[in-house]
């Protein structure tokens, strides 16, 4: 684990540098700010997702397009150099959480992915995998209806099954991700155990 401190606009433009140099054949990215900011980095560096896989670590499923992070990043993407729309394979829009994952659990096989983009949580979690979420059939998903926030449901890859990415960053910025971070350093977070792989790189502006 590399602990990078850092400001938020370097942080994006370190791993936008990054996945524009490596080209990461399946990468899967946060919503929220930082994977907003990232995607209009990948744009203004000409990025292009030609015979790439991209995936979204999470969803929100059950509520209006507002609140779906597919949605939001696909706004990005469309932006993209010779994007194509097979290029993205998103959660789908499904009362039954096991049918959601069905074209990304097509798409992946038995592989692991390349390159994941994550961000923490004020309570702690990553991606969508929260304290109460649980495995589902295919256990590198995961599904909770109890969300801190609404949308409540909310559907995601495990953290187990992304920290096994070639490539992790973990972007936590604002004072308060503090405490969060606290935890997740010291062992107590929800997630702690990401912080045991070599190939993990947290970019922060908080003073530990």
């Amino acid at each position: 684990m590399n602990l990078i401190k850092t400001d938020f606009k370097s942080a994006v433009l370190e791993t936008a540098k990054e996945i524009k140099q490596t080209k990461p054949y399946k990468f899967c990215l946060t919503g929220g700010n930082f994977g907003s900011f990232l995607l209009s980095e990948l744009i203004n560096r000409n990025y292009s997702p030609h015979k790439k896989n991209i995936f979204i670590t999470d969803e929100r499923l059950n509520c209006s397009k507002d609140y779906q992070n597919a949605e939001s990043v696909l706004i990005g993407l469309r932006k993209l150099k010779n994007f194509q729309p097979f290029n993205f394979i998103p959660f789908l829009q499904t009362e039954d959480p096991d049918l959601s994952y069905r074209d990304i659990k097509e798409r992946l096989g038995s592989h692991f992915l390349d390159f994941t983009v994550l961000s923490l949580g004020e309570d702690g979690h990553l991606a969508g995998h929260f304290v109460n979420s649980y495995f589902l059939k295919d256990d590198r998903f995961c599904f909770t209806d109890n969300a801190l926030k609404e949308p409540k449901s909310r559907i995601s890859f495990t953290v187990d099954f992304l920290s096994k990415s070639k490539k992790i960053i973990l972007a936590i910025f604002g004072e308060e991700k503090k405490s969060p971070l606290i935890e997740l350093m010291e062992g107590t977070g929800t997630h702690s155990s990401i912080i045991t792989k070599k190939n993990l790189t947290i970019y922060t502006d908080i003073k530990l």
